[in-house]
């Protein structure tokens, strides 16, 4: 072999040597995003009973405590059905988020906060998310089924949550219909600001929920 092929070579080597070490450095930009109601802070919204204006009794907390709730199962839309965190522009366009996904399916982080938000206001240790079986299914006394219908936001305006939800009796007879829309400003700019305002307002409809729960089970 020659010595120009031989430096050629080397030269080669030396190459992809750099390319290799240049493709082991760069990671991934991707950031993942979990609902948390602990870490944005929970929604402030009124906790009174819905037909009486006040809170709740210790008598109509003892009656509620002893109740088992099932959340779910959560229906969402399919332009949300997706790992990309999703926004608005200001003219209504969908963004989805390239590089900001969810760190779980979207429709279960909302039923886990739900969950948490109906067990820390009915309160009972008793609630369990969709889906259920066996004895489980059988002691439900009630379950809350949910769809979104918007649940979205423009970045460093407010995130809007619209949903349709029902709570069934034990029978599965419907005994609460109703449509809940919550508002909430997003404080920054960023990704983590819009998923700490989507964690308050599922906290504002787990209150309302809770309500009602309470109200049925005295």
């Amino acid at each position: 072999m020659t010595t120009r092929r031989l430096r050629a070579r080397r030269c080669l080597l030396g190459l992809a040597t750099l390319v290799g070490l240049a493709g082991c450095a760069v990671s991934d930009p991707t950031k993942y995003y979990a609902l948390d109601r602990l870490a944005a802070g929970v929604s402030t919204r009124a906790t009174a009973d819905p037909k009486s204006g006040e809170a709740p009794s210790k008598k109509t907390e003892a009656a509620a405590g002893g109740v088992t709730v099932g959340v779910g199962p959560v229906i969402i839309p399919a332009y949300l059905n997706r790992p990309q965190i999703v926004t608005r522009t200001a003219s209504d366009q969908m963004d989805f988020a390239m590089y900001h996904r969810w760190a779980e399916p979207l429709d279960e982080g909302i039923a886990r906060i739900l969950a948490n938000e109906i067990a820390e206001r009915v309160p009972t240790e008793r609630v369990v998310s969709f889906p259920w079986r066996g004895i489980v299914a059988r002691v439900i006394q009630y379950q809350v089924v949910v769809t979104v219908l918007r649940f979205d936001g423009h970045p460093s305006d407010d995130v809007t949550l619209d949903t349709r939800w029902r709570i069934l009796g034990g029978d599965g007879k419907e005994i609460v219909v109703k449509r809940t829309t919550v508002t909430e400003p997003v404080a920054g700019s960023g990704y983590e600001p819009i998923v700490a305002a989507m964690a308050r307002a599922l906290a504002g409809l787990g209150q309302d929920i809770a309500s009602e729960i309470r109200a049925i089970s005295r």
